[in-house]
């Protein structure tokens, strides 16, 4: 397989560029852009027309390509570059720069500014969402579209230019919600982070329950500090009462009772269960402690519920035998028999020698939307964007912008022209500015995943 060259790098050429590097070497980075090509993308020839005059579309990828954070990068640009190699995938070229995971408001705002200078047609990125605020303002401020794999979660995030492709929270609560409905569970618990995103998460909970016609029973939140959760099961479940004492040494045996026990005065004992599905929210170093307890305090024999993160297989290998029964979303199942899925999971294998990932496949499905989008720009003189229906609510000014500023509005009125688009990830439409797709729906038993639900 020959890949093809689908990315060039930004010489600093002008004030703002040679400013920024200096910031770069002798103050705090800004952002840096990169001069040589990344580990393992082989080399690329500098390409010093970035106009697009050639024919060609520029693209930025804004993320970070240094630092903690550029494993995660690197897998999301290995699936971009992958999609190349699909038709007309020749038409792209990437500019690749660097966005440090703490980059604000002043740095995007000159990052944009610079590439607007630049014949850039559009931005992918952040992987950040509280980065997204600032490319969803500087998206308007120069007409250039973005394309992010960070959910859209809150209004700043969202503007008409800003144009969303991966999974939210919500989108992943709904699927779970919506499957317990289907599966008769008419009653659930609920163990959250207390504050922040479990909040959230409970919000979406309690809206699709509502929905679905499912009773929350009760729920219990946990603090960051966290690490005995017996308080939590206490709550929800109702335990056998023993006092100290009361048992011979024999019954003691037989129940499992250990100090530890006596000391809450409960035992091992099957408890009452009142709900029939438990949702566990956390992170893994949370949810290992929660799954762990749980069989430890015999609290079994219904589904637990969790989020995309326990879809990965470290986690499963260490702690698949108290996730028995687990159900969870993802986006994306490298193991799909689907022709597309096992097409990229080949080709992928073949040119990077390990098997992809969710932000791989999300990377693949952004190429491949970019390139259906540059199938369909118009030809050189004809209106930006048509009238009608599909124009964004306040954007009708857009379409008598003068020529000079035509690229990035072309480009943007190619994007909204790519109403589906069947990837990796499943079909998506295009629904506002979202790209709207069906969640994969796991169920882990046996040592096995099986598939629920499939976004095919």
């Amino acid at each position: 397989m020959k890949m093809t060259t689908g990315f060039i790098f930004i010489k600093a050429k002008n004030k703002l560029f040679r400013f920024l590097l200096i910031c770069l070497a002798v103050l705090i980075p800004l952002f840096s852009i990169a001069v040589a090509p990344l580990p393992s993308y082989g080399n690329t020839a500098y390409d010093k027309n970035i106009s697009g005059k050639d024919g060609t579309i520029k693209i930025a990828v804004l993320l970070p390509t240094e630092g903690r954070f550029a494993y995660f990068s690197k897998q999301f640009i290995n699936g971009l570059l992958l999609s190349s190699n699909n038709p007309d995938g020749s038409k792209i070229r990437y500019v690749i720069v660097n966005l440090p995971a703490n980059a604000g408001r002043t740095n995007i705002g000159y990052i944009f500014g610079s590439l607007s200078k630049k014949g850039i047609s559009a931005v992918v990125g952040p992987i950040f969402a509280r980065q997204l605020k600032y490319f969803a303002h500087n998206s308007v401020k120069f007409k250039i579209p973005v394309i992010t794999p960070s959910p859209l979660a809150t209004k700043e995030d969202i503007s008409p230019f800003v144009f969303g492709y991966g999974m939210t929270l919500k989108q992943e609560m709904k699927t779970e919600i919506k499957y317990a409905a289907y599966a008769g569970i008419n009653s659930i618990s609920v163990i959250y982070p207390y504050g922040g995103y479990g909040e959230k998460i409970l919000a979406y909970i309690r809206h699709y329950s509502l929905r679905y016609g499912i009773n929350i029973l009760n729920t219990a939140a946990y603090d960051s500090k966290t690490v005995d959760f017996f308080n939590n099961f206490n709550s929800i479940v109702q335990f056998q009462n023993v006092e100290q004492g009361h048992l011979t040494k024999a019954e003691e045996a037989q129940l499992g009772v250990t100090p530890y026990d006596l000391m809450h005065g409960i035992t091992k004992a099957k408890p009452a269960i009142p709900f029939k599905g438990l949702f566990v929210i956390g992170s893994p170093s949370k949810l290992e402690l929660i799954l762990t307890q749980l069989m430890y305090y015999n609290i079994d024999g219904f589904p637990i519920f969790g989020l995309s993160s326990l879809d990965s297989q470290s986690f499963v290998e260490k702690y698949g035998f108290y996730m028995q029964g687990a159900i969870f979303p993802n986006g994306f199942f490298k193991y799909d028999d689907n022709g597309v899925v096992k097409k990229f999971d080949a080709a992928y294998k073949k040119y990077y020698g390990k098997m992809p990932n969710i932000l791989s496949a999300e990377g693949y499905d952004i190429g491949g939307i970019l390139i259906k989008a540059a199938e369909k720009l118009p030809r050189p003189g004809a209106a930006a964007i048509s009238g009608g229906g599909s124009m964004p609510l306040g954007l009708g000014q857009l379409q008598n912008l003068p020529d000079k500023d035509i690229n990035g509005i072309a480009f943007y009125g190619s994007i909204l022209r790519v109403k589906s688009y069947k990837g990796v990830c499943g079909i998506s439409r295009l629904n506002g500015n979202r790209f709207k797709k069906g969640l994969y729906l796991f169920k882990y038993k046996n040592n096995k995943i099986y598939i629920l639900e499939s976004p095919f």
